[in-house]
């Protein structure tokens, strides 16, 4: 009993010691729902801006290819000085010392192995990987939109449960104080009550430090300028796994990953049409020609086949090189169809045990301020002693606190469920 009263007799005089503890400043806030921050959000990030970005690139790559499928036309004039031609008995065989050509001229690729038109159909894989690499970034955007407005809420559960135990140990120490005066309790009670206090207050102060930080994490993703009062979400129900197994094989990233092996293959066969021969036309409408025996020549045609007999072994190369990328994206496709699997089950098992701890906690708090509101009855009687009284409010406090713990962990698993599946950030 000595060694407790000189414990206690030590945190009462080292919370003496210590400067007054001034209340932590306020702060303007706003009320604001998941949706709505989600929403925020959404106009907020500039990753998520940049892979919209990235859409559009390969929508431009794609018109950009689709050019090379159709003819193309230019026109040219060109002016040539020379020195005059030497001396001759024939004066038609000097050529002229100016020369000045203008001509329209065009150019169609008849066939080039069919390059053209599997680069257009890559292209458009590209453009459909980049859409679902957007779309799944919006999920996980969501995630941590939801990550960060979950802890809100969890944090001013607690200053609020911090704040009552204060509150309930402030008026027991004025009770014992008073008891004291006349006898009826003891010091060491008192200053039990007041060690208490001093480690309530310190557990305040480090939950309005954590709020703080949440806060300011939670503007950063929403761009608000004040501080967020989250909305209460409703509780989550139990899931059918095989439901959320189903939608996660054709979640964004997986499609992403076929998209790649798309284009994967497609690019093997870009490559392996390099040894196919090619065919060209051009025409050319000349308006202006130098004089000589052409110039009352005003077109001409050229058609030209050529047929690749040996480039250096590139070709080969190449071959290899998008054979060896075709089976990494099929590497890669397996692996995310298995980690939407793990997610998914990972994301249900934590459901679960949220939801039954819980449960399990919801009845340990009655429990617990069952037994409160006995001890202090027991009290009144001098049944028990202010230890037992101060251990019962504890226990009652640190149960309602795990218990609404609990209650955000089993939300944060239904929504990392939600987002394993695909959505609803979708």
């Amino acid at each position: 009993m000595r060694k407790h009263l000189s414990l206690f007799l030590f945190c009462t005089l080292f919370a003496a010691a210590c400067p007054a503890q001034e209340a932590p400043p306020s702060y303007p806030a706003r009320d604001i729902t998941l949706a709505e921050a989600f929403r925020l959000a959404l106009a907020r990030s500039e990753d998520l801006a940049g892979k919209g970005e990235a859409v559009t690139f390969y929508k431009a790559r794609i018109d950009e290819l689709q050019s090379n499928l159709r003819p193309r036309a230019t026109f040219g004039v060109s002016q040539k000085w020379q020195d005059a031609s030497s001396p001759s008995d024939d004066p038609s065989s000097s050529s002229p010392t100016s020369q000045r050509l203008a001509a329209v001229n065009v150019h169609h690729s008849l066939f080039n192995g069919l390059r053209d038109i599997i680069a257009v159909k890559a292209a458009h894989s590209q453009t459909a990987a980049a859409r679902l690499a957007y779309e799944r970034a919006r999920q996980l955007l969501y995630q941590d939109v939801a990550s960060a407005y979950l802890n809100l809420l969890a944090i001013h559960d607690e200053l609020d449960i911090r704040r009552t135990q204060i509150e309930i140990t402030g008026k027991l120490i004025s009770e014992l104080s008073s008891r004291e005066k006349i006898g009826r309790s003891r010091p060491s009670e008192v200053l039990a009550a007041q060690a208490q206090l001093a480690q309530n207050q310190a557990a305040l102060a480090v939950a309005t430090g954590q709020e703080r930080v949440f806060q300011w994490t939670f503007r950063f993703l929403t761009g608000l300028d004040r501080d967020a009062r989250p909305a209460v979400l409703e509780p989550p129900s139990p899931a059918k796994i095989n439901e959320y197994l189903i939608k996660a094989h054709s979640r964004a990233d997986v499609e992403q990953a076929r998209r790649v092996l798309e284009y994967a293959g497609l690019f093997t066969d870009y490559q392996k049409n390099q040894k196919l021969p090619t065919a060209d036309f051009d025409g050319n409408y000349y308006l202006t020609r130098p004089d000589g025996a052409a110039r009352h020549v005003y077109w001409d045609t050229t058609f030209s086949v050529s047929l690749p007999l040996y480039l250096g072994g590139s070709a080969d190369a190449q071959m290899a090189e998008a054979q060896s990328s075709r089976r990494s994206a099929e590497l890669a496709l397996s692996l995310a169809l298995r980690q939407a699997e793990l997610d998914v089950r990972s994301a249900q098992d934590n459901l679960l045990s949220s939801l039954y701890m819980t449960a399990a906690l919801a009845k340990a708090l009655a429990a617990a301020q069952a037994n409160e509101k006995a001890q202090e009855a027991d009290y009144r009687y001098g049944l028990v002693t202010n230890l037992d009284v101060l251990t019962a409010q504890t226990a009652s406090q640190n149960t309602m606190l795990q218990l609404s713990n609990a209650k955000i962990a089993a939300q944060a698993a239904k929504i990392r469920l939600e987002v394993a599946a695909g959505g609803p950030g979708n």
